[in-house]
């Protein structure tokens, strides 16, 4: 087990990490949640959502954002808390979060510059591994700097070999997939150019 891959618990990634951020949101009744951080606490590759009837087979989407921020097993950031509600909209009983870069913080200027240290060398592997039991992928990620344009690009062609669906709520100037916390939460999902 790599470091990154160790699970350790949600209070000893905030004591090693802070990763800013005041806003943290009540899982509704009957959603368990789960989040894969790194062993440092900089990291989380995973934040899972189940509210799957017992006995049903789960039917899971997979968000890709920007980077994580607070959100835990327990509680969830203001994207996390809009997200799931599509999900639950669309007839999901399974929500796994991911992000094209991992290092955990609430405002994008506190991602590391060196697209080494923002992205771990088990975000991508990790990505994938998810997408695989997921119905389709819904790109989130908004407008990441340009220093980051080669993780995105690389995460972007490793998801469309996956030949899972790739789907949006919006697509910015830039091509890139709108985040969705202003987006309206009546707003319907369409492929991703290219996907």
């Amino acid at each position: 087990m790599t470091n990154a891959e160790e699970n350790i618990s949600e209070d000893e990634a905030h004591r090693l990490h802070d990763p800013g951020g005041k806003v943290r949101i009540r899982l509704p009744d009957g959603v368990i949640g789960g989040a894969t951080f790194s062993s440092c606490g900089r990291y989380r590759q995973t934040l899972i959502r189940d509210w799957t009837p017992k006995g049903d087979q789960p039917r899971t989407i997979m968000f890709l954002g920007q980077n994580p921020s607070v959100a835990t097993a327990e509680v969830s950031d203001p994207t996390c808390d809009r997200e799931l509600g599509f999900a639950r909209r669309w007839g999901f009983t399974r929500y796994v979060k991911t992000n094209m870069l991992d290092w955990r913080a609430t405002e994008p200027r506190n991602v590391p510059h060196d697209p080494k240290l923002a992205c771990s060398p088990e975000n991508l592997p990790t990505i994938l591994r998810e997408a695989e039991p997921a119905e389709e992928v819904l790109l989130a990620y908004g407008k990441l700097h340009k220093r980051y344009a080669e993780i995105v690009q690389e995460t972007l062609r490793a998801l469309r070999a996956t030949g899972k669906p790739l789907n949006c709520l919006k697509l910015n100037k830039d091509g890139s997939a709108g985040h969705p916390l202003y987006i309206s939460s009546t707003t319907e999902r369409f492929p991703f150019p290219g996907a």
